[in-house]
């Protein structure tokens, strides 16, 4: 039986067309050529969560995409950024045994498994991360989108238009919202979601929000985003909220106003609110390379508890080019003393696991 030198090579051996996509802090997909050079170890793992790369691979034999298979899997990552080689090892070897036993099977005319068992390597995503992976794999499988996304769709129509009122948000499902996400080009669901932003109910927002973290999206809705989180920081009473929506503008480039609107939020008191801060270094870790945004960051993460600020810490740090700017910010001659103490702790649990 042939040998598996990596995850991409037994993908390309069985002749699959396959797509990679990360699960840790965002649906967002790897291309096959940086999967590729990241399984060699050439390239750092771009999107660490919890110090592991968590994965999903949709694969299907060519011309075949109603027989696509979905395995989702989680490595550790080694300090200096790297998927750790052994473990994705110890996965081929499982994998090998299992394909193994799948030809013995076919020839004693039995069922066979999907190749992942029972791995230690397979995890089960949380509900909105499947969620919005299965919308996205429809898409990229030519699939037609889940019986849920019809409902979503209408919730968005005005009244006048045959929509049943945004208060009616209680039959909405998460397939449903994720499917429109990943459909926004089609049946004009950018435009409707724009419109639908502002009056929109909070707990149905949330959802459409945290969908919308894993794309990029027109400026429209991105303008009307931003007026619905400019009144809410006036009002500053649904952090939650805020805090979604935060996360809702984090995959769009970082620009002028968007650079005003993390500064205000960061300068404000909402930025002492654990919600707030994770939605920023969880998601929108990548507008944290401007300079200035980060020294605020770093100054309102040390308002936190000191195990809040050595887990953020320690996590953010993790992502390829955010260490150098963090110690660059947390060794200012202008941090404040909070920050220095909070610093000192954390570099003194470091050292004593090292």
């Amino acid at each position: 039986m042939e040998k598996f030198d990596s995850i991409t090579d037994f993908l390309k051996t069985e002749d699959f067309n396959y797509r990679v996509y990360d699960m840790g802090r965002k649906v967002c997909p790897i291309s096959n050529e940086d999967f590729e050079q990241i399984e060699k170890q050439k390239q750092l793992f771009p999107y660490p969560f919890q110090q592991k790369a968590w994965l999903a691979l949709l694969f299907w034999p060519k011309n075949k995409e109603d027989q696509a298979v979905i395995w989702f899997l989680q490595f550790p990552i080694d300090e200096l950024g790297y998927l750790k080689q052994l473990s994705r090892d110890a996965f081929l070897i499982d994998l090998l045994e299992q394909t193994g036993k799948n030809i013995q099977a076919k020839q004693q005319g039995n069922d066979v498994e999907d190749g992942l068992g029972e791995s230690p390597f397979a995890f089960k995503p949380r509900e909105d991360r499947l969620s919005m992976f299965h919308a996205l794999a429809t898409v990229e499988l030519g699939q037609e989108p889940s019986q849920h996304y019809q409902y979503a769709h209408d919730y968005l129509l005005p009244k006048d238009q045959g929509g049943p009122g945004y208060e009616q948000w209680q039959f909405l499902g998460l397939q449903g919202i994720a499917d429109v996400i990943a459909r926004l080009s089609e049946d004009n669901n950018v435009a409707l979601l724009a419109s639908a932003v502002a009056d929109m109910p909070s707990t149905p927002l949330q959802s459409f929000a945290h969908s919308l973290e894993n794309t990029v999206f027109e400026k429209a809705l991105f303008d009307s985003i931003l007026v619905r989180l400019r009144a809410e920081l006036d009002s500053g009473e649904d952090v939650v909220l805020i805090a979604a929506l935060i996360r809702a503008i984090s995959s769009q480039a970082l620009d002028a106003e968007k650079t005003k609107i993390l500064s205000e939020i960061l300068q404000s008191p909402l930025a002492k609110e654990i919600e707030v801060i994770a939605a920023i270094s969880g998601r929108s870790w990548a507008d944290l390379e401007n300079k200035e945004l980060m020294a605020l960051f770093v100054e309102k993460l040390a308002t936190q508890e000191q195990m809040a600020f050595n887990a953020i810490l320690a996590d953010l740090i993790m992502i390829p080019g955010m260490r150098d700017l963090i110690l660059a910010s947390m060794r200012s001659e202008n941090r404040s003393p909070e920050l220095a103490q909070r610093f000192g702790v954390f570099m003194q649990a470091i050292s004593a696991k090292a």
